[in-house]
């Protein structure tokens, strides 16, 4: 090759991986089962208003961005929505239908509001999105399109989901393993594997030249390769993140293989297949008035009224009218909820001996509500890594773990040491080094070639009662595991160690910490750090179940390392010189909640010095008592559940948990629709009904915005996140949701897949959104609630991007005011309205899920 011919090739390959950057933007962000936390699907598309992205998301997926129509009108015919609520969405998005004449219709009057309501509520449904942006095959051989996919299924599964039974050449990366493979694969046609074998050897003149000889030129290539990568979005999604991550597969070695079987299995295929076009017929807005006419039963209607109602629906095309129902959908609940903030009146509160600082995860609310209750408690909310990104390394050493969010990055190392006995952690370590490598072997013997026949043979005999005792008493055979588990590995009492930090980064996060949720002064004898995580069997989306500040794993060590800073006397000694006076009284406890089976216990209590056991065990009784009443609270909304007393209620959300046949653990973040940031005050005694983060802030000790800045740019954003995971595996759940968990396989750590071979499933199993057809997450977009100046708020957002894309594009929309007695105002790209001026003056919206 001349240097010219190497100097143009070199260009060609730069230009090529450019633009496969370019395309994947639109792919959805994918973390391991293992570090599973919530994000938006749509992200790449958040420059977009919100409507807009949804449609490009149709185009790009066939995925719809609402609930159908038909559900909307199931959800009018019982309330949920209103007509009033349909009017306002009406004319809050077409102001000038208030200008509009009355109509005709033969002998009906009507307004242009009342016309545009009757099409929504009796129009024909209109027809889902189709996939607009497709590859040749899907063009002409919608069979050839199957094909690669299940190549393309097969192959990433064999590189990334198998570490037992490794892909041969794996060492040399994912193209080159398949490209020596692919070859020899029986199941292709002879012509197709000789294409195969005389690949080049780079991924980059690989795909080049399929390119080519699908006829994909230079300007058309970005939108060719988008159509590559959202065929499949999940194996695209996960390939991309191991790309980053250096893990010997990325997107082009993908796309290379892709192509290549395309290129390869369409040298025969011309034609296209007329079955292939995607077809999209919309009525005329005229046929949308003959049908309503039949609706009403108005058979002399002249052509020019109808001319004229014609013109009105124009105003709504029918593609629009699902995100009319979805803003009348929204509307009612975020109305409701403003209006009942309004009017409420915080009960004046008991002194407090003990303060607690729950994570703002919506499970917490109905914790704090219930805890409140019991009386002498103040609450508070804060993400739950208490501002300690660290990446922790337990008694048992292996890898760690990075317990913060994922918009930052641990900044210290921290381990777990034994207290004092280093006898009894040597017990500890032995013992469940033991259990480990038992557990181990069992697995590998499994997953061998050979030896599950004699596993079967050897271990059948003890195994098969034990799964008969697994499976019908899940609480007794857990207990029984549990017993032996601490024969074996008796548990040993440990402590952090913070020595890695100096005393002004301690310092640093307890004030961050302190003064964002506004706990100054007033401290009572007990201050509780309670982080969360969920125990559950046979799981393996049990982390989208842990803690999301904390990275998709429990936050137990975030609050262990947050209560020991605390309880230092330098960090406290440095902390009054900044205002923050933690009394020599005050200790510091850490908690953590199960959000599982609502039991939350003491971490570290050797550490609780006897002058304060009497009031860590009234803490003790007083969580009980609220785990009680919370685990009550959940049961009547938990399939196979019922209203119980809270004992009894407890004593099933515990065998829930520990039933590997268990579908339905818990609900997690299902139902979340708003996040506050004020006082407890705003909040406190009101039932949200598990739907609201919660994060505590005190405007009046924010002056330069700084807490309100951090509140807004991180826990806000991560709220978001999950709200958008929630609401698209709810409206797309065969793109962006994971489908039934009934037909689940595990990939290793990258994901599982319905049944045996297909794409990687992206976000949430059916059963964490709904219970059969009856929907328990309503989607819809995140309402953000904020009491603070809004030229503060507005300062909060003019600095950020994130923010202006957020609230300018709808993707969350904002709420504020400054005090408690001025009306709630709605923030929009022109400056603030009041919320209450197209609002409903209704305040009884039936709180319960939606059926």
């Amino acid at each position: 090759m001349t240097q010219t011919h190497a100097i143009a090739a070199d260009s060609h390959r730069a230009r090529l991986r450019s633009d496969i950057r370019l395309a994947a933007r639109v792919l959805p962000a994918h973390y391991p089962l293992s570090t599973f936390i919530a994000v938006n699907p749509l992200a790449g598309l958040q420059a977009m208003p919100f409507e807009q992205a949804i449609r490009r998301a149709g185009d790009l997926y066939g995925t719809p961005g609402t609930l159908p129509e038909n559900t909307f009108r199931i959800l009018h015919r019982q309330g949920r929505i209103t007509d009033t609520d349909l009017d306002r969405a009406l004319l809050r998005r077409y102001p000038i239908l208030d200008e509009e004449p009355a109509l005709r219709l033969g002998p009906r009057y009507c307004t242009a509001t009342e016309l545009l309501r009757a099409d929504l509520l009796h129009g024909h449904p209109h027809p889902g999105p189709i996939r607009h942006y497709r590859i040749r095959a899907e063009q002409l051989a919608p069979d050839v399109a199957g094909l690669i996919d299940a190549q393309t299924a097969k192959w990433s599964a064999a590189f990334l989901g198998h570490p037992s039974w490794p892909m041969p050449g794996q060492e040399h990366g994912f193209y080159s393993a398949w490209r020596s493979l692919a070859p020899r694969d029986r199941s292709l046609p002879r012509a197709v594997r000789t294409a195969l074998d005389d690949l080049a050897d780079r991924p980059d003149d690989a795909a080049l030249a399929a390119l080519a000889a699908l006829g994909v030129s230079d300007d058309a290539r970005i939108t060719y390769l988008q159509a590559h990568l959202t065929a499949m979005p999940g194996w695209a999604a996960h390939v991309r993140l191991c790309g980053d991550r250096g893990q010997g597969i990325d997107l082009l070695q993908y796309l290379a293989m892709r192509l290549s079987y395309e290129a390869a299995l369409l040298r025969n295929h011309s034609e296209p297949d007329p079955t292939a076009a995607p077809r999209q017929a919309l009525p005329t807005a005229r046929e949308r008035v003959a049908h309503l006419l039949r609706v009403w039963g108005i058979t002399e209607a002249t052509d020019s009224e109808v001319a004229t109602a014609a013109r009105v629906l124009c105003a709504v095309p029918a593609p629009v009218r699902p995100m009319v129902w979805q803003d009348a959908f929204e509307a009612r609940y975020q109305d409701c909820l403003l209006n009942e903030l309004q009017s409420h009146r915080s009960p004046p509160p008991s002194p407090a001996h003990t303060q607690l600082v729950a994570c703002i995860d919506t499970r917490s609310e109905g914790l704090r509500r219930h805890l409140e209750g019991c009386g002498g408690y103040d609450t508070f909310g804060f993400a739950g890594f208490f501002a300690v990104a660290i990446r922790f390394t337990d008694l048992l050493g292996g890898a760690p773990a990075d317990l913060c969010p994922v918009l930052i990055s641990p900044s210290h190392d921290i381990a777990e040491r034994p207290a004092r006995d280093h006898g009894e952690a040597c017990r500890h370590i032995t013992g469940f080094t033991n259990l480990a490598g038992a557990e181990s072997a069992f697995h590998a013997a499994k997953e061998s070639a050979t030896a599950p026949f004699v596993l079967a043979e050897a271990a059948g005999w003890v195994a098969a009662p034990l799964a008969a005792a697994k499976t019908l008493a899940p609480a007794a055979f857990s207990n029984l595991r549990r017993r032996l588990r601490d024969a074996i590995a008796p548990p040993a009492e440990t402590v952090i160690d913070v020595a890695a930090m100096t005393l002004a980064e301690r310092v640093l996060f307890a004030q961050v910490m302190l003064t964002t949720i506004g706990l100054t002064d007033g401290f009572g004898r007990l201050l509780v750090l309670c982080g969360h995580h969920s125990a559950t069997e046979n799981n393996p989306y049990q982390a989208a179940l842990d803690c999301g500040a904390c990275g998709g794993q429990g936050g137990g060590p975030n609050a262990r390392t947050a209560a020991l800073i605390l309880n230092q006397l330098d960090v406290r000694h440095e902390l009054r010189s900044t205002g923050i006076d933690i009394p020599d009284h005050t200790h510091v406890v850490a908690a953590l909640h199960d959000t599982a089976t609502d039991r939350i216990t003491i971490v570290d209590d050797h550490l609780v010095p006897d002058s304060h056991r009497a009031a860590v065990d009234r803490l003790e009784a007083d969580l009980t008592r609220a785990g009680r009443a919370l685990a009550a609270e959940r049961c009547a909304t938990l399939p196979g559940a019922r209203r119980t007393s809270p004992r009894a209620a407890a004593r099933h959300v515990r065998r829930r948990s520990v039933d590997w046949a268990q579908v339905y653990p818990e609900w997690a973040l299902a139902g979340n629709a708003a996040f506050v940031i004020a006082p407890r005050d705003v909040t406190r005694g009101v039932d949200l009904q598990r739907r609201t983060f919660l994060h505590s802030y005190d405007a009046t000790i924010d002056a330069d915005g700084t807490a309100l800045e951090t509140i807004m740019t991180a826990p806000l954003v991560v709220a978001q996140w999950i709200n958008c995971q929630y609401y698209f595996s709810t409206v797309a759940p065969d793109v962006f949701g994971a489908g039934t968990k009934t037909v689940h396989n595990v990939v290793g750590d990258a994901g599982v897949i319905g049944g045996h071979v297909g794409d990687l499933r992206l976000g949430l199993p059916w059963q964490s959104v709904a219970h059969r057809d009856r929907l328990i997450h309503e989607p819809q977009r995140l309402l953000a609630i904020v009491q603070a100046p809004r030229e503060r708020i507005d300062a909060v957002v003019a600095r950020n991007p994130i923010l202006q894309q957020l609230f300018g594009n709808e993707w969350v929309h904002l709420a504020a005011r400054e005090h408690a007695t001025d009306p709630w105002q709605r923030w929009t790209r022109t400056g603030w309205q009041m919320w209450a001026e197209n609002s409903s003056n209704t305040t009884d919206y039936d709180k319960e899920m939606v059926s």
